[in-house]
């Protein structure tokens, strides 16, 4: 995948047959040198570890991301008079800015994803990921098909709130089997789960804790790519082929 989001970053600025390499090469030198500082810094400053897989994803990432932004950069400073960017090609390029931010989220995600299972008693916590998750007490709960055990789990960080999560344990009525519902906070820089597991006596629960960061931009991304093919379909010149294509059958040749 990382091999195809490179080429893809160069294929947007080609002209088939007819790209000069000089040309090119001053086209992506800047992007290419931001990608690469980014996709380096930006793990190790906000994450505290690099690696090499991570490094070469997150680089891909900033690469197709900067590569992007270079022909909308170019249409807005153009000089007054000179012809802008068509929809096509803004729709292309947002929807290439949409899989750069896709590689960065599915990167970020499996580097430093953290779950972790632990036993807990009301009054409890445990720490995951720099989260402290403390168990506040437990009640029982009706839903309009299915009974369900409910947890309320506190979550700190360095001290301060940050949310409250409640996962439940459901027994459907129909069903009678239970299901897990997480409880889920949703952070831009990531997400928290806690999940009930089974009792283990003595007022304890085991509980699956995960910390996913950067998930958002998984799911934000792909928002985006649909988004960029909705605006480079929407381009009038597409409906004017269309429409040339209907009526080219309904010509006749007239005898000579």
């Amino acid at each position: 995948m990382i091999p195809l989001v490179l080429l893809m970053g160069v294929g947007m600025h080609t002209a088939w047959r007819s790209q000069k390499p000089g040309a090119l090469i001053k086209t992506l030198k800047i992007p290419a040198l931001i990608a690469v500082v980014a996709g380096l810094l930006v793990p190790f400053i906000f994450y505290g570890r690099l690696g090499l897989l991570m490094a070469i994803g997150s680089i891909a990432g900033f690469w197709i991301m900067g590569v992007s932004l270079v022909t909308p950069l170019r249409a807005w400073r153009r000089d007054p008079g000179t012809s802008g960017i068509t929809r096509s090609t803004f729709g292309m390029c947002v929807a290439h800015f949409g899989v750069g931010m896709f590689v960065i989220g599915v990167t970020i995600v499996s580097a430093f994803s953290v779950e972790a299972d632990r036993s807990l008693r009301i009054g409890e916590s445990a720490t995951v990921a720099g989260y402290d998750f403390e168990l506040r007490g437990m009640r029982n709960v009706e839903g309009p098909n299915y009974r369900a055990i409910e947890g309320e789990i506190d979550i700190y960080r360095e001290g301060k709130f940050v949310a409250q999560v409640r996962p439940q344990k459901r027994t459907y009525i129909v069903q009678q089997s239970p299901m897990t519902e997480a409880g889920i906070h949703v952070g831009l820089t990531g997400d928290l789960f806690a999940a009930l597991g089974e009792p283990l006596g003595d007022n304890a629960w085991s509980v699956r804790l995960q910390y996913k960061p950067m998930i958002r931009f998984i799911w934000i991304g792909a928002f985006v790519m649909a988004l960029g093919g909705l605006i480079a379909a929407s381009d009038r010149r597409y409906r004017l082929v269309a429409v040339a294509a209907e009526k080219a059958p309904a010509l006749k040749v007239k005898p000579a």
